[in-house]
């Protein structure tokens, strides 16, 4: 019996960094509207706990202050997931781009963050293919890296980036592409092609490199 390909799987790549937050969310469906809370705050969406009545796909307008410096952000957001007993993730459907960034510089301002894939702090100049002025890294993980520029390339630009991992003369070289951008900042971007001897590369110095302590609480 000849065998079926199967498809292949792609594991779920979260385009926007995280951080766990704890702050009050007005949130309406329809002619009704309540009060739920933050668990955690991306530039992508939110995980809300105390949510009623909302199933995945479903359109509610939320309401909230992600800080106290900062003012009082609304957006139009859909249902993703639902955890039983946890909470509800949603996705920002309309958000204005201003408001997008200013939660992408608080995450990122916020010295404790703390992700999925593990990331370790990486200062060294890059070069960056298509990039106008100096580049530099803030950070790597297995998934991508944050790019330090004045001048960071649109969401979707793709380009060739190499880098020294450590004073040793190993020089990793990979394509990336844009996912997010964080005003007066630079750019965040993730791995599209990479050789192994890189990946490994980058396997090795996280498992190496000190652990960065928070200097501030979320």
């Amino acid at each position: 019996m000849r065998d079926v390909p199967q498809p292949t799987v792609r594991p779920y790549l979260r385009r926007y960094p995280r951080i766990p937050i704890r702050v009050a969310v007005d949130y309406s469906v329809g002619a009704q509207s309540a009060r739920c809370y933050a668990g955690t705050l991306s530039g992508g969406g939110l995980f809300l706990t105390n949510v009623a009545g909302c199933a995945p796909g479903a359109v509610i307008s939320v309401r909230f202050r992600p800080a106290k410096h900062l003012p009082v952000i609304h957006a139009t957001a859909r249902v993703r997931y639902v955890i039983a007993g946890k909470g509800t993730a949603v996705e920002f459907a309309e958000i204005n781009a201003q408001d997008r960034h200013r939660i992408l510089r608080l995450i990122h301002l916020k010295t404790g963050d703390r992700r999925l894939c593990p990331r370790a702090p990486l200062a060294t100049q890059l070069e960056c293919d298509g990039c106008m002025s100096l580049a530099f890294s803030r950070d790597v993980g297995m998934s991508g890296m944050f790019i330090e520029t004045a001048d960071p390339l649109p969401v979707g630009a793709s380009f060739t980036v190499r880098f020294n991992l450590d004073h040793k003369d190993r020089v990793v070289s990979a394509t990336v592409q844009v996912v997010y951008q964080v005003e007066k900042m630079g750019m965040g971007v993730c791995f599209t092609e990479i050789e192994p001897e890189g990946r490994n590369a980058i396997s090795a110095y996280l498992v190496s490199a000190p652990t960065p302590h928070p200097s501030g609480s979320h």
